[in-house]
């Protein structure tokens, strides 16, 4: 495709060329599909003019899109990391003219303020640095400006620790020890009793957010989880009408244990078995012959997500114990295996 004007991404007829995820990106064998929703979640797929499945694809990425709910269920992304560059972000979120502007969130929306502040930001979940990559990086960045591919999430939570986990899966993606390509599949934790916003009570705000990387290694396809939260930084500012949800904590899981993933520091804090992420979005990510990275307790570290916004919080909460008689030492945990 020729170089275009970054601007014309925003147009219909040429969103309507777009070709979107690609499920054999890693391999050109492996299907990682993106056939993950319930017959209930799919009758809540908008009408897309050019996709007669619901599906919003884009160059490198593609979004199903709750319109009940006005946010995105999953939006799944190709990296290649050998072509990653780097380029500034810019660009402002623009409605996506292939569905109806009714069931999309929008400027109005996000600038309601409290405390001279905007409440939240416009939380990208294929975010543009994830499609900074190839020589036409600057109009695979461009498009993520489309409110579908979006999220609110508190700035607290937005510009640290998830921002930290977008550019640290990057990093892994651009290192030269394994295959570079991996897809990314990232959305919230849509749930009837998500909370209402206090300045839009016709909107329920979703609490958790989710990450699924599948990478290739010598010894095969894997795929692992995140989980994180903006629940604690919402109660407190006070945007959200009703009481915490709580999370209950099986009976019998006492401890932490340590699991293969690598050098991310909040391994412990936010990784998590892709089991949890199905059971609580109901999602199935089930893809022939992808081995899932096995995490020790993780419905343990699910009430302590919910508390966690901050990059404080998560350092404190993420330090290693010292068994008693053993020399304190930084643990080397690579992440991705």
């Amino acid at each position: 495709m020729p170089t275009i004007n970054t601007t014309d991404v925003f147009s219909i007829e040429y969103l309507k060329t777009c070709k979107g995820y690609n499920a054999k990106f890693i391999d050109g064998i492996t299907a990682i599909r993106l056939d993950i929703l319930s017959v209930k979640d799919r009758k809540n797929l908008p009408n897309v003019d050019g996709d007669t499945k619901g599906v919003l694809k884009y160059s490198r990425f593609s979004v199903l899109y709750n319109q009940k709910r006005k946010v995105p269920f999953i939006s799944a992304a190709n990296i290649d990391g050998s072509l990653k560059v780097q380029i500034p972000r810019k660009g402002n979120f623009e409605i996506d003219p292939r569905i109806d502007k009714k069931i999309q969130l929008d400027n109005k929306f996000y600038d309601l303020i409290q405390g001279g502040e905007t409440e939240f930001d416009i939380g990208h979940m294929t975010s543009n640095n994830e499609m900074c990559w190839s020589d036409e990086a600057r109009r695979y960045a461009f498009e993520t400006f489309h409110f579908p591919n979006s999220v609110p999430q508190a700035s607290k939570l937005n510009r640290g620790l998830w921002s930290g986990l977008e550019s640290y899966v990057l990093d892994e993606a651009k290192a030269k020890k394994r295959s570079q390509k991996i897809s990314v599949f990232t959305g919230p934790v849509l749930n009837d009793s998500d909370p209402l916003y206090v300045m839009d009570e016709t909107f329920q705000l979703p609490l958790l957010f989710w990450k699924i990387v599948v990478f290739k290694k010598r010894t095969g396809i894997f795929a692992t989880g995140f989980v994180m939260s903006h629940e604690k930084r919402l109660r407190e500012m006070n945007l959200v009408k009703d009481k915490p949800r709580g999370i209950a904590t099986p009976h019998g899981i006492t401890e932490e244990e340590e699991t293969d993933f690598e050098d991310y520091p909040y391994k412990k804090v936010f990784q998590v078995n892709i089991e949890l992420i199905e059971e609580l979005t109901g999602f199935k990510f089930s893809w022939t012959n992808v081995k899932r990275v096995q995490v020790p307790n993780d419905r343990l570290q699910l009430k302590k997500i919910t508390e966690t916004t901050s990059t404080d919080e998560a350092r404190g909460i993420a330090q290693p114990a010292t068994r008693k008689g053993a020399t304190a030492k930084t643990t080397k945990l690579n992440m991705l295996l």
